[in-house]
Protein backbone atom coordinates (compact mmCIF):
# COMPACT_ATOMS: atom_id res chain seq x y z
CA UNK A 1 0.00 0.00 0.00
CA UNK A 2 2.64 2.33 1.07
CA UNK A 3 4.37 1.67 -2.37
CA UNK A 4 1.37 2.35 -4.23
CA UNK A 5 0.73 5.75 -2.59
CA UNK A 6 4.94 6.38 -3.50
CA UNK A 7 4.09 5.68 -6.92
CA UNK A 8 0.44 7.74 -7.27
CA UNK A 9 2.30 10.51 -5.50
CA UNK A 10 5.77 10.62 -8.13
CA UNK A 11 2.99 10.45 -10.92
CA UNK A 12 0.98 13.60 -9.90
CA UNK A 13 3.98 15.53 -9.46
CA UNK A 14 4.81 14.20 -13.31
CA UNK A 15 1.98 15.23 -14.86
CA UNK A 16 1.51 18.51 -12.56
CA UNK A 17 4.42 20.00 -13.81
CA UNK A 18 2.63 21.17 -17.43
CA UNK A 19 -0.12 24.20 -16.57
CA UNK A 20 -3.30 24.25 -18.38
CA UNK A 21 -3.32 26.35 -20.85
CA UNK A 22 -6.35 28.63 -19.43
CA UNK A 23 -4.38 29.28 -16.44
CA UNK A 24 -1.48 30.41 -18.95
CA UNK A 25 -3.73 32.50 -20.29
CA UNK A 26 -4.84 34.08 -17.20
CA UNK A 27 -1.28 34.62 -16.66
CA UNK A 28 -0.50 36.07 -19.99
CA UNK A 29 -3.52 38.96 -19.10
CA UNK A 30 -2.73 42.33 -18.69
CA UNK A 31 0.86 44.66 -19.66
CA UNK A 32 4.06 43.65 -20.52
CA UNK A 33 7.57 45.69 -21.29
CA UNK A 34 9.94 44.38 -23.01
CA UNK A 35 13.16 44.38 -21.03
CA UNK A 36 15.89 42.96 -23.61
CA UNK A 37 15.71 40.92 -26.80
CA UNK A 38 18.59 38.26 -27.77
CA UNK A 39 19.20 37.77 -31.44
CA UNK A 40 21.21 34.54 -31.95
CA UNK A 41 22.77 33.89 -35.25
CA UNK A 42 24.65 31.07 -36.12
CA UNK A 43 26.60 30.65 -32.72
CA UNK A 44 26.57 34.50 -32.36
CA UNK A 45 24.39 36.28 -30.07
CA UNK A 46 23.63 39.88 -29.41
CA UNK A 47 21.76 41.14 -26.95
CA UNK A 48 20.27 44.46 -26.53
CA UNK A 49 18.62 45.73 -23.19
CA UNK A 50 18.91 49.66 -23.90
CA UNK A 51 14.93 50.44 -23.40
CA UNK A 52 13.99 53.14 -25.81
CA UNK A 53 10.93 54.79 -27.55
CA UNK A 54 10.68 52.36 -30.36
CA UNK A 55 10.40 49.35 -28.05
CA UNK A 56 6.30 48.33 -27.61
CA UNK A 57 3.83 47.55 -24.79
CA UNK A 58 2.14 44.79 -24.83
CA UNK A 59 -1.15 44.40 -23.35
CA UNK A 60 -2.98 41.27 -23.58
CA UNK A 61 -6.39 41.27 -22.94
CA UNK A 62 -9.00 38.44 -21.63
CA UNK A 63 -10.96 38.22 -24.87
CA UNK A 64 -8.24 37.20 -26.89
CA UNK A 65 -7.21 41.08 -28.25
CA UNK A 66 -3.54 41.71 -28.02
CA UNK A 67 -2.82 45.75 -28.08
CA UNK A 68 1.06 46.49 -29.02
CA UNK A 69 1.79 49.89 -28.58
CA UNK A 70 4.28 52.21 -29.17
CA UNK A 71 4.59 55.58 -28.07
CA UNK A 72 1.38 57.09 -29.69
CA UNK A 73 0.38 53.74 -31.79
CA UNK A 74 -1.17 50.84 -31.45
CA UNK A 75 -1.77 47.66 -33.65
CA UNK A 76 -4.21 45.21 -33.00
CA UNK A 77 -4.09 41.36 -32.83
CA UNK A 78 -5.32 38.30 -31.68
CA UNK A 79 -3.69 35.58 -29.37
CA UNK A 80 -4.05 32.59 -28.50
CA UNK A 81 -2.14 29.96 -27.09
CA UNK A 82 -2.74 26.22 -28.56
CA UNK A 83 -0.48 24.47 -26.38
CA UNK A 84 1.12 25.08 -22.90
CA UNK A 85 4.57 25.74 -25.10
CA UNK A 86 3.09 27.80 -27.56
CA UNK A 87 1.75 31.48 -28.49
CA UNK A 88 0.28 32.57 -31.49
CA UNK A 89 -0.46 36.30 -32.79
CA UNK A 90 -3.14 36.63 -35.88
CA UNK A 91 -5.28 39.06 -37.84
CA UNK A 92 -8.43 40.08 -37.28
CA UNK A 93 -9.26 37.74 -40.07
CA UNK A 94 -7.68 34.88 -38.31
CA UNK A 95 -4.38 34.51 -40.31
CA UNK A 96 -1.27 33.39 -38.51
CA UNK A 97 1.08 36.20 -38.50
CA UNK A 98 3.58 34.86 -35.69
CA UNK A 99 4.38 32.25 -33.45
CA UNK A 100 6.32 32.02 -30.69
CA UNK A 101 7.45 29.23 -28.53
CA UNK A 102 7.00 30.69 -24.26
CA UNK A 103 10.38 29.25 -22.48
CA UNK A 104 8.58 31.07 -19.22
CA UNK A 105 5.56 32.60 -18.36
CA UNK A 106 4.65 33.79 -14.36
CA UNK A 107 2.79 36.52 -13.22
CA UNK A 108 6.18 38.51 -13.16
CA UNK A 109 8.18 37.85 -16.04
CA UNK A 110 7.61 36.54 -20.08
CA UNK A 111 10.22 35.32 -22.14
CA UNK A 112 9.47 34.22 -25.75
CA UNK A 113 11.44 32.38 -28.55
CA UNK A 114 10.44 33.14 -32.29
CA UNK A 115 12.75 31.56 -34.79
CA UNK A 116 13.72 34.09 -37.66
CA UNK A 117 14.27 32.91 -41.55
CA UNK A 118 18.19 33.08 -42.73
CA UNK A 119 19.46 35.58 -43.93
CA UNK A 120 22.24 33.29 -46.76
CA UNK A 121 20.88 30.69 -48.84
CA UNK A 122 22.06 27.45 -47.51
CA UNK A 123 21.58 24.61 -45.02
CA UNK A 124 22.76 24.26 -41.02
CA UNK A 125 21.74 27.73 -39.75
CA UNK A 126 20.39 28.61 -37.02
CA UNK A 127 18.35 31.60 -36.08
CA UNK A 128 16.24 32.66 -33.65
CA UNK A 129 15.26 35.96 -30.91
CA UNK A 130 14.67 35.68 -27.66
CA UNK A 131 12.74 38.24 -25.95
CA UNK A 132 12.03 39.40 -22.31
CA UNK A 133 9.11 40.86 -20.76
CA UNK A 134 8.53 42.30 -17.50
CA UNK A 135 4.44 42.66 -16.36
CA UNK A 136 4.03 46.05 -15.58
CA UNK A 137 1.59 46.38 -12.61
CA UNK A 138 -0.16 49.47 -12.89
CA UNK A 139 -0.72 48.94 -16.59
CA UNK A 140 1.50 52.18 -17.40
Amino acid sequence: MKQLLIILTMLAGLTGCNVPVYMQEKELEGVWRTDSINNFVNGFSFTNNTFDEHWSTFEYQPDGILLERRKEKFRKYRYRIPASDSLVYADSSGQQLSSFLILKLTDKQLVLKKAQKPYLPGKNQELFEVRFFTKIADGK
